[in-house]
């Protein structure tokens, strides 16, 4: 399949180190997709989101995409309705670039996809320097996804990365840029301030009885008591079916019998070896320094202390050069027509290869030949538990769904079926998590058209592998709330908008002593009877007590000392600040500074101008028919996860 003895251009390595930073998102929601369909399959929502060029982005992509965010918490789900929209837009810009870079004349290669793939696979998919075809070949199924699919997906991303690449060429930061930004960055301020926070005002602002009431008849339309569902649930778990099943040997062999050629060893070899890497440049130096090592090795020096000293073989060299077994297709020619010809024992001679020279000692060597029954036998009765597993699992389904629809005033019932309890749950709103399930949008959405006494059409999957057939028992419809049914609502809305009128009307209050003072600020915070703090000397990434970042307060540097400024809203309350003095960057530090500045400023840049490319190319793509988005489509998938 893949190996690591593969040719690689430095510029392809280069270009794989900008594009892992550039397309960071896409290769997350591409290369390994969420699951969560429904056992027999279902309906696939080919719902168009985006049209580019022939491509088409459909919902059940980006429903894959926003679920796969979710996976091991990369984005918790509460986020999901702030970042869908993003995510949406990650998806159709991609395409549009990758279509521009086709356009354009850009090319991908398979060696170029083939090495892209190997460099961003986790650690355990390599094995003896070479990628664990098996182990790939079942993560893509686990996520619906095929080798193929992740070639073309990673082909897109390179093409991408490529036209990225010739957009940001150019950019120039000039000498009077990075002192601007120097200076900018850092220069400081430091300030007395006031800090007017809401919990000074909480009880003052406690509403009356009389004021809630009054608020929730001028805002009784917002509030709403949401549809109320009860349900009755069944939950079956694969690792427990599949524990209750046994495989004996006589199912198991005509399956060995009439797979045999699958289990067919070929010829292979085990090797050790020791890497000196070599270019035009120091290939006699190298060479020479080969030929050293080599006769250390014929005068009987331990292999494996010398490749772990010597070799320039990541994948080897902390294991005594030991490249594990291999078989005839994985390595460049040379070295495999060592490893192959050499007795076990022996050392080779220096073998030259477009990496560098090679020293090889073959451990060992097997003809090519069948496993015996015994050999494979864990591996069968894992596929076999696994079939039959999923056999019974399927008729359990079929029982309860059954039985479900056909008495859902008894669940209890089609629990018994499958021999596990029933699970009830009792007037939860859309999205609550029911128990033994969790929060899951597959749930939601299998339910949300059923009436009481309704069960699902198909079980659904969850992402742990658990399957779940569900019933609606009662449902409550939404309606208008009651006083006494809104009233912590009320409670908390009047109270917020009372104490925050006290904290506005306190603040202007302060400015306005300020201005009357000349601008003295500790005298008209001891008047009022508030706290008057001061800061040290702070750059905009410096920290304010009770504020943040000085970054917020733009006003703190931009205006003189003893200027006085705000109110201003702050995550802690309202800010009224005056600037004590001003500290100007230290200059003799610019040098030292100058490249890290240079090389953020052109990152900016080069983000700045890639999304003024984007923005262009999509406008100019759709003005020329090619681009087409259908957004009432993106806002009912936004407005799912804004719901849920």
């Amino acid at each position: 399949m893949f190996d690591l003895f593969r040719s690689r251009e430095k510029s392809v390595r280069i270009l794989l180190s900008v594009m892992l930073g550039l397309v960071a998102l896409s290769m997350i929601t591409y290369l390994i997709p969420g699951s969560g369909q429904g056992i027999g399959g279902g309906t696939v929502d080919k719902t168009l989101v985006a049209k580019v060029g022939k491509d088409e982005i459909t919902s059940q992509e980006v429903s894959k995409a926003i679920q796969n965010m979710t996976r091991n918490r990369q984005l918790p789900p509460e986020m999901l309705a702030i970042y869908a929209p993003q995510i949406v837009q990650q998806l159709i810009n991609e395409r549009t670039m990758a279509y521009e870079a086709e356009r354009l004349g850009f090319k991908v290669s398979s060696e170029e996809t083939d090495s892209a793939i190997v460099d961003t696979l986790p650690p355990q998919l390599i094995k003896d320097g070479k990628v664990d075809g098996a182990t790939l070949a079942a993560m893509l199924q686990q996520g619906g996804m095929t080798l193929a699919d992740l070639k073309n997906s990673t082909a897109r991303q390179l093409l991408v990365a490529k036209l990225q690449q010739v957009i940001a060429q150019g950019v120039f930061v000039s000498p009077a840029d990075i002192e601007k930004e120097f200076r900018h960055k850092y220069e400081k301020v430091k300030l007395q301030y006031v800090l007017l926070a809401p919990g000074a005002f909480q009880k003052e602002g406690e509403p009356t009885e009389a004021e809630l009431k009054t608020y929730y008849d001028s805002h009784k339309s917002d509030f709403k008591i949401d549809e109320k569902r009860s349900y009755a649930v069944v939950v079956i778990d694969p690792q427990k079916v599949a524990a209750g099943i046994t495989a004996p040997d006589a199912a198991l062999l005509p399956e060995y019998n009439s797979r045999k050629n699958e289990f067919m060893t070929p010829e292979r070899v085990h090797v050790r070896h020791i890497l000196l890497k070599s270019d035009a440049n120091n290939d006699a130096v190298i060479k020479a320094k080969a030929e050293g090592l080599l006769k250390q090795l014929q005068g009987g020096a331990d292999f494996a202390k010398l490749a772990s000293a010597n070799s320039e073989d990541p994948g080897s060299k902390d294991k005594g050069g030991d490249v594990g077994w291999m078989v005839k297709g994985q390595m460049v020619p040379e070295f495999e027509k060592a490893g192959f010809s050499l007795p076990v024992g022996q050392l080779s001679g220096l073998v030259k290869t477009t990496y560098g020279y090679h020293i090889l000692k073959v451990e060992a060597h097997e003809q090519a030949h069948l496993q015996p029954f015994e050999e494979v036998k864990g591996q069968l009765i894992l596929e076999y538990s696994r079939k039959m597993a999923s056999q019974k699992i399927q008729a359990m389904s079929d029982q309860v769904l059954a039985q479900l629809r056909k008495d859902p005033t008894h669940p209890e019932a089609a629990a018994a079926l499958a021999g596990v309890p029933l699970i009830t749950a009792t007037n939860l709103a859309p999205g609550e998590p029911v128990p033994g399930v969790g929060p899951s949008k597959e749930f939601t959405d299998a339910t949300a058209a059923l009436r009481k006494g309704e069960a699902m059409t198909g079980p659904v999957v969850l992402q742990d592998g658990k399957v779940v057939i569900g019933a609606v028992t009662d449902l409550q419809p939404a309606h208008p709330a009651t006083f006494e049914e809104a009233k912590d609502q009320v409670h908390a809305r009047a109270s917020q908008e009372k104490v925050m009128k006290l904290l506005t009307d306190k603040a202007n209050e302060l400015m306005a002593k300020v201005q009357s003072l000349g601008g003295d600020l500790e005298k008209a915070a001891k008047e009022l009877k508030v706290e008057v703090k001061t800061t040290p000397d702070v750059d905009r990434q410096g920290a304010i007590e009770g504020v943040g970042s000085a970054s917020t307060l733009p006003d703190a540097f931009a205006k003189q000392p003893g200027a006085v400024f705000g109110p201003i809203s702050v995550t802690g309350g309202r800010f009224i600040g005056k600037i004590v003095s001003k500290t100007p960057a230290d200059m003799s530090e610019l040098a030292a500074q100058t490249k890290a500045i240079r090389d953020d400023l052109r990152q900016q840049r080069a983000r700045d101008r890639a999304q003024l490319f984007q923005e262009g190319l999509k406008d100019r793509l759709k003005a020329d028919g090619k681009l087409t988005i259908y957004q009432d489509v993106i806002n009912r998938i936004i407005a799912a996860y804004q719901r849920s």
